[in-house]
């Protein structure tokens, strides 16, 4: 079958690009206004020369190229009708390089492994070097202004780790990261925080762009009669009720563990929850993970950080068939942020809620009242239309 021969050195340039300026490859068209330009002067040569190929083609071989587009892409263009215009020759080579670019755009393995040599980051700024704790997290001082699209430092931005996105690919969780950027600038005179970045991406400030993400997220209300009692502890399972194609997360139930140390007034909460069996991405399990730890005596939280657990399909098995704390240890455990001090109630549920965006399993433990009134008819709903 037919394929359009573009340089795959350029094709590489652009993939980095793209990290760097957070452009996903299905919106590389807007970027033909000129903005952001390091993507520009890439995009625009490998364009015309794709377009100029597609020209060369007849009827048939025009058709199978449209034919090698994801259906997601294809999706996107009008029907394929006689004459063929320079306008959809020109949609078809968009699409076709966006298709090449998304290959290869953010794959899982270079972050589960990544090689500090490899940073751009460092490359960037080596004084960081020493910045960066044993579980690689970011220190984060007075030379940092966190936001919910990255940190800034200097003339530049540092991105968020990745497994801090939606669907661990997308935008930056931003409620969730916005909530802990101002939760910093609040209460760090007493606090101190630590956050995981990419170390692939980084760009000008100047050429920052905030996005905006209009959905909706129940805040859970967290029932404190319990809440420094040393002998409410345990783990509780709460499965996903209905669980569908349309779930951003494909998860099966969420583990909560309470447990105290008997030698001190400390009681430590661990939230995992766990991804779907049978959907892996690209090829792992990834489970989202809280710890977090509560001194009862003082009646304040006192340590939080979140990070993800990755494990392999071959003993997935062995996860699934196990609760907290007897389930088994992932292949890799990745750090994304951590806070030390004295952590409001108040701001810690925000926290922990904003991190867990896209599992609501979340809310049933912390407020089954406000699950049952706002979320479950909702999941009723969609149930049901699915079926349909």
């Amino acid at each position: 079958m037919r394929k359009l021969n573009l340089d795959k050195r350029k094709i590489k340039r652009l993939q980095q690009q793209c990290l760097h300026h957070n452009v996903f490859p299905i919106l590389l068209n807007q970027c033909l206004d000129g903005h952001p330009p390091a993507i520009y002067s890439l995009l625009k040569p490998l364009l015309n020369d794709a377009i100029n190929q597609l020209e060369s083609l007849n009827l048939n071989e025009i058709k199978n190229i449209v034919d090698l587009l994801p259906s997601g892409f294809r999706m996107l263009l009008q029907s394929f009708e006689q004459p063929i215009t320079k306008e959809y020759l020109s949609r078809v080579a968009e699409y076709y390089i966006a298709v090449e670019v998304q290959k290869g755009y953010s794959p899982i393995d270079s972050v589960l492994k990544p090689e500090i040599k490899d940073s751009e980051v460092l490359e960037e700024f080596p004084e960081l070097v020493d910045q960066f704790d044993d579980d690689g997290l970011l220190i984060i001082n007075d030379n940092f202004i966190m936001l919910d699209g990255g940190i800034k430092y200097g003339d530049y931005l540092l991105h968020y780790h990745q497994f801090l996105r939606r669907v661990f690919a997308a935008n930056p969780n931003f409620d969730f990261l916005g909530r802990l950027a101002q939760y910093r600038k609040c209460t760090n005179e007493y606090n101190t925080f630590r956050v995981a970045i990419d170390h692939r991406r980084i760009m000008k400030f100047d050429d920052y762009r905030q996005f905006i993400e209009m959905d909706t997220w129940f805040g859970p209300k967290f029932d404190q009669q319990k809440l420094d009692d040393r002998d409410y502890v345990g783990t509780t399972v709460v499965g996903r009720i209905y669980p569908n194609s349309l779930d951003s997360y494909p998860l099966i139930r969420t583990e909560f563990l309470w447990k105290v140390n008997e030698a001190e007034y400390i009681k430590t909460l661990e939230i995992e929850e766990i991804s779907d069996p049978d959907r892996t991405y690209e090829n792992w399990h990834i489970n989202r993970y809280v710890h977090s730890e509560r001194n009862i005596k003082e009646k304040v939280f006192q340590h939080f950080d979140g990070a993800v657990k990755v494990y392999p399909p071959h003993n997935y098995k062995g996860r699934e068939d196990q609760t907290m704390p007897n389930n088994i240890k992932p292949e890799h455990y990745i750090k994304l942020f951590r806070i030390d001090g004295k952590i409001d109630l108040k701001n810690w549920i925000s926290l922990v809620s904003m991190f867990y965006k896209g599992n609501e399993m979340v809310i049933e433990y912390f407020d089954p009242v406000l699950f049952n009134e706002k979320i479950r008819p909702m999941r009723e709903i969609t149930e049901n239309a699915l079926r349909e």
